[in-house]
């Protein structure tokens, strides 16, 4: 006998013509949920797309959707042992109608919170019966009660930009349940649409003091705040950040946010935080924190950008390559902007072996010696990026300047004379060039 969730899932694929496409490395549970629609509801229409690689699967997200098709989109939260938060967040900005299942397994509450928080309308846990699945897709396809079809139906009118209609469905859900979060939260957004901002944060306070734990409207109050009044923006971050503390993101933005205030501990703190939560994800979306960090830490305090720049190359230990030459450079120059010259050279040898034919690393090898005032070994590395198939000395007239001043120093002044005719076919009004060609002439 169907239930009432059967019709729901049959009335999406069947009268609305809905499709599912699946992002998931286990053929288990495609077979489950291939056999869950055509099997168990009898669905007949082709409905369902299976994708083992993201690129594929939102190209026929983009497809599904430019055709018109209502789309829902299961995807595992680890893939091929990678997480696919980016993955949820692209499609929650692309096409905020879409509804997104998440597949995991058994995982903590704070992991679930982020999932909901990254873009998830719903998420389930893998094992899962067959009666659960088709529950799972009823809910997630036509939300249950009044209040939340309400609500669904504010959501669509926002998208579509009518703003008056939101205000009306918002005021009659504020009729069914006085101080609904949601509610007000429908309300605000409408309000700040309509450029009434003063009104809008007053319908997102209300909406926060109605639920503490409801992170919208805390968003909505951050969003207000950014750029206006840098103490109530870090307290609302502050807030998500104990609601959701497994979001990197955030914490760099708190660190970034102390950082501005001149709190260099506060932030460290908070930086720390974000890399611990990225070690948990996949070694490329840890460089990519790792490096804003350091980057943003850079100029004011290059001592904490080292310990950043470091660490990520600790971590990465057993999968560099030459594509982490550029952690290895900013590495370096964070270490000689602090006189740790020594420190730099031992950098730069160490990506000597992971790329030992690149000119720019026996070029900044020099530069370190160069500032311990090591001139007779700065000339010899100099030599050799010179010798190099790069041609560094003709990348950039200050690159040239700074070899053939060295080789002049040292009494090198054949190669001095070579490196400064070479360049100036490059750049031939460069003044300081010709200058040092008169200092090495015989």
């Amino acid at each position: 006998m169907a239930t009432k969730y059967d019709q729901i899932v049959r009335e999406f694929y069947e009268g609305q013509s809905g499709f599912t496409v699946l992002l998931s490395d286990e053929p288990s549970f495609y077979k489950l949920l291939r056999g869950t629609l055509h099997k168990i509801l009898a669905i007949r229409r082709d409905c369902l797309a299976y994708f083992q690689e993201q690129s594929s699967c939102l190209s026929e997200i983009k497809d599904k959707v430019g055709s018109g098709q209502p789309v829902l989109v299961f995807v595992e939260r680890l893939l091929k042992g990678r997480p696919t938060a980016d993955f949820i967040l692209n499609i929650h900005k692309l096409f905020p109608e879409i509804k997104v299942v998440v597949l995991t397994d058994e995982t903590s509450q704070e992991e679930l919170i982020f999932l909901h928080e990254l873009g998830a309308n719903n998420i389930i846990t893998k094992p899962v019966s067959v009666d659960s699945l088709v529950q799972k897709l009823a809910f997630t396809i036509k939300p249950q009660g009044k209040l939340a079809q309400l609500v669904e139906a504010g959501k669509t009118f926002l998208r579509n930009g009518e703003l008056n209609k939101v205000l009306l469905v918002s005021a009659k859900i504020l009729e069914l349940k006085p101080g609904s979060p949601a509610a007000l939260m429908l309300q605000g957004d409408a309000q700040s649409g309509m450029g009434q901002r003063d009104e809008a944060l007053k319908s997102y306070l209300q909406a926060h003091e109605q639920s503490k734990v409801f992170m919208e409207p805390i968003k909505k109050l951050a969003e207000f705040y950014k750029g206006n009044d840098n103490s109530q923006y870090l307290h609302y971050l502050k807030k998500l950040d104990s609601i959701s503390p497994l979001n990197t993101e955030r914490k760099c933005e708190i660190g970034k946010v102390h950082l501005e205030r001149e709190e260099l501990d506060e932030a460290e703190t908070y930086f720390d935080q974000a890399v611990r939560c990225a070690v948990k994800e996949a070694h490329n979306y840890l460089s990519q924190v790792m490096s804003g960090i350091a980057e943003s830490l850079f100029d004011v305090a290059p001592d904490k950008a080292e310990k950043y720049y470091a660490k990520l190359l600790q971590v990465k230990a057993s999968s560099l390559s030459s594509d982490d030459l550029e952690t290895y450079n900013r590495l370096g120059i964070a270490l000689r902007k602090q006189g740790k010259w020594e420190k730099a050279v031992e950098n730069y040898m160490a990506a000597l072996k992971v790329a030992p034919n690149e000119p720019g690393l026996y070029y900044n090898i020099g530069l370190a010696y160069s500032d311990g005032k090591e001139y007779a070994r700065c000339a010899k590395y100099f030599k050799r990026a010179v010798r190099s198939e790069g041609m560094i000395h003709k990348s950039a007239p200050s690159v040239a300047r700074n070899i053939a001043g060295i080789f002049i120093k040292v009494g090198m002044s054949d190669e001095a004379r070579v490196v400064i005719e070479e360049a100036l076919t490059e750049f031939k009004d460069d003044d300081k060039l010709k200058a040092l060609l008169t200092k090495c002439k015989p």
